[in-house]
């Protein structure tokens, strides 16, 4: 039964550090990247777009040209994630796959990524928003798709004004925050289960460590 449907509830839900344990382009950089301080690099500039103190956009590219990747790293990756996503999405697959028509994935991350983790739990391709990559001819991973509104600051809005109904955004980043901010959310919901960004814990509605006290949170307040 689809008891989302019957409230015209949307959860739009975050990827990295929320239904996985980590950020992605991190699990990637692990594979890829031979030099420590661009590991690094990567990390700090993940936490600063996460935290709002730094542009979505220019952190994102920034990102990728210091990841040196393959299309075949890929493979590798969601074999890595696989095994990493978060605990309580695991153990609300039932519910996931039951309300799957009013579960939206809205990522900075990357389809190519996103979709075959997803796959188990009956989200739709037309459901799942996130950035695409572009590869020489070598297949190398060049840059991103800046066509995608997800590629620029605020994607996250631009994605949410075109989702109808009552939708609680999920997440544990500011671009996340930012759905609600601009209106178009009902409630930002902190995901914490992973990671608490205290800069976060004022602007959040509620904070959840866990999805089964998502699930909770919406069967009483809706």
């Amino acid at each position: 039964m689809n008891t989302l449907e019957s409230k015209n509830i949307n959860l739009l839900i975050d990827f990295d550090s929320t239904v996985i344990k980590d950020e992605s382009l991190e699990l990637l950089s692990e594979i890829s990247v031979k030099n420590p301080d661009d590991k690094t690099k990567i990390i700090h500039i993940t936490r600063d777009a996460m935290e709002g103190k730094i542009g979505f956009s220019n952190a994102l590219k920034e990102r990728v040209s210091l990841l040196k990747s393959k299309k075949s790293h890929l493979k590798d990756v969601i074999e890595i994630i696989q095994n990493r996503l978060t605990d309580s999405f695991i153990q609300n697959k039932k519910f996931f796959k039951e309300n799957n028509s009013n579960c939206y994935i809205i990522s900075g991350g990357f389809f190519e990524i996103i979709y075959p983790i997803l796959k188990p739990f009956n989200i739709s391709k037309n459901n799942i928003f996130a950035n695409k990559f572009l590869y020489d001819k070598n297949d190398n991973i060049i840059s991103i798709d800046g066509n995608n509104a997800l590629s620029k600051d605020k994607g996250k809005v631009e994605v949410a004004k075109n989702i109808s109904g009552q939708n609680i955004i999920i997440g544990d980043g500011y671009t996340d925050y930012e759905i609600k901010k601009f209106g178009f959310a009902e409630k930002f919901i902190q995901f914490s289960e992973n990671i608490n960004r205290p800069i976060l814990n004022s602007l959040s509605d509620y904070t959840a460590y866990d999805f089964n006290q998502v699930i909770s949170y919406i069967k009483n307040n809706f």
